[in-house]
């Protein structure tokens, strides 16, 4: 190499060296100080996307995190009003069996209707009154919800809730019309549809209520059916004075004669003589001249081999507690009970054999009616058996909000632990693509530094070799 002085291509080098050096200790401080391998683009541009998508992920898998622990909130909070509801209604559950049996006077009856009442407005209260954050649960505001539950759009899952309130919840009622004591039902097909099932029977003629009710039961799911046949008997004394009457009466299977039938008191003292073998209870009232023989079990009561049929005459009740028309007794006279169906969801009826027995006339249609909880009281023993069924359908709507309720937090509870286990295995991801090897960036940074110092001493030499160009001139 030419020895020169213009030019000193040794010191330009080191020169290059020493920046390099330089630069690369630069980095390798700004990695150690930052705690991160890329600062910029130019680090890693491809390490930098990936980085910020999984910084992107992470956010939103701790924000998804806290959203399932409200919706958790949210479903602790209305489980807990709904079981303060469910006890509130198994107290007027209590209070509505005292009332429904006979050993209360009125006067007992006006008091448990007055604690009735008093708790169904404070059921209606809870309803009303139970938030979270400003927000009402339970008076069917909230409806359904979704709950982002994931770091990307539309990941939910749904949370439903409705109005518990007692002017809502009850039983959607369907109880059978008036049946004139006669031939009995219409044979037919009864089609029940509702809570997303169709159910059928088909009836015989004559059939009792307590068949009729024992194929209806749970026909479509939540459907329960219940029957009991009531009649009233009334004794026309002054024609049955002239020619007693005779007649034979017929409760499942089980046969009496009554013979010489002339006062109110007197068939009401053989009907009582015979309650047990007929199953039957017989209430008199001696003031009132009121006679009623009941079939808890709702069997066909039927009247055959009557004589002087004008001296006694038979009504029976149909299914919202009123008597029909009465009728004189007559051969193979069969007094059809009242069928009552409850369910907590809306259902309906068709077919032939619903004429006559749920609808009236020839109508062979009818749809359910709610009875709420709201509209029901127990001053006396019947409205305390109707106030009994309508609280059994609204327990069980309640008890059905719960147990979705309970299955949503099960998953919501899952749900956050999946979520934090993904937010854990991105976040250890990311610190890989992004944060520095300490161990191994000190390692550059001591040879950076190494390679700084011995280009610094080099370039001092290289810059005096210039100088030997004097010698020669010497």
């Amino acid at each position: 190499m030419a020895l020169t002085v213009n030019t000193n291509i040794a010191s330009i080098t080191t020169q290059g060296n020493l920046n390099k050096a330089g630069g690369a200790l630069a980095t390798s401080m700004q990695r150690l100080s930052s705690g991160l391998r890329i600062n910029s683009a130019k680090d890693d541009a491809a390490g930098l996307q990936i980085a910020n998508r999984l910084t992107s992920q992470i956010n939103g898998l701790g924000q998804a995190v806290k959203n399932v622990n409200d919706g958790i909130s949210i479903a602790q909070t209305a489980e807990g009003a709904m079981q303060a509801s469910t006890d509130i209604l198994q107290k007027m559950r209590t209070l509505a069996l005292s009332s429904a049996t006979g050993s209360l006077s009125p006067d007992d009856r006006k008091s448990n209707n007055d604690e009735y009442q008093a708790l169904t407005s404070e059921l209606t209260r809870i309803s009303t009154t139970t938030t979270f954050g400003g927000q009402k649960l339970l008076d069917g505001s909230y409806g359904t919800k979704a709950i982002q539950v994931g770091a990307n759009a539309n990941e939910t899952i749904n949370l439903s809730l409705e109005n518990v309130s007692a002017n809502n919840i009850g039983s959607q009622q369907l109880k059978s019309v008036a049946i004139a004591p006669g031939t009995g039902t219409v044979a037919g097909a009864i089609n029940v549809t509702g809570n997303g099932q169709t159910g059928t029977y088909t009836a015989g003629a004559g059939d009792s209520a307590k068949t009729i009710a024992s194929n209806l039961n749970g026909l479509i799911g939540g459907l329960t059916a219940t029957a009991s046949t009531e009649a009233k008997f009334t004794v026309d004394e002054a024609a049955a004075t002239t020619t007693p009457a005779s007649f034979t009466l017929t409760v499942g299977g089980a046969a009496v004669e009554f013979k010489g039938v002339t006062t109110q008191a007197g068939l009401a003292d053989q009907l009582k003589s015979n309650a047990a073998k007929l199953g039957i209870s017989v209430s008199f009232d001696e003031t009132k001249k009121t006679l009623e023989v009941k079939s808890d079990t709702g069997e066909n009561i039927v009247v055959s081999g009557s004589t002087a049929p004008g001296s006694v005459t038979v009504a029976a009740k149909d299914g919202a507690g009123a008597y029909g028309t009465a009728v004189a007794l007559a051969d193979a006279l069969i007094v059809t009970g009242q069928v009552s169906l409850d369910s907590a969801k809306g259902y309906s009826l068709s077919g032939a054999g619903v004429a006559g027995l749920f609808a009236a006339g020839a109508a062979t249609e009818a749809a359910a009616t709610k009875t709420t909880v709201a509209q029901t009281d127990v001053t006396d023993a019947t409205k305390a058996q109707n106030a009994l069924a309508v609280i059994d359908k609204a327990i069980g709507t309640i008890d059905g909000v719960r147990s979705g309720l309970g299955a949503t937090q099960n998953r919501l509870t899952t749900t956050a632990d999946n979520l934090q286990n993904i937010q854990k295995n991105s976040t250890a991801a990311r610190s890989t693509v992004q944060d520095v090897d300490f161990a191994s960036e000190t390692a550059e940074l001591t040879k950076q530094q190494t390679l700084q110092s011995a280009s610094t001493a080099i370039l001092s030499q290289a810059n005096q070799l210039p100088s030997a160009v004097l010698k020669l001139l010497q």
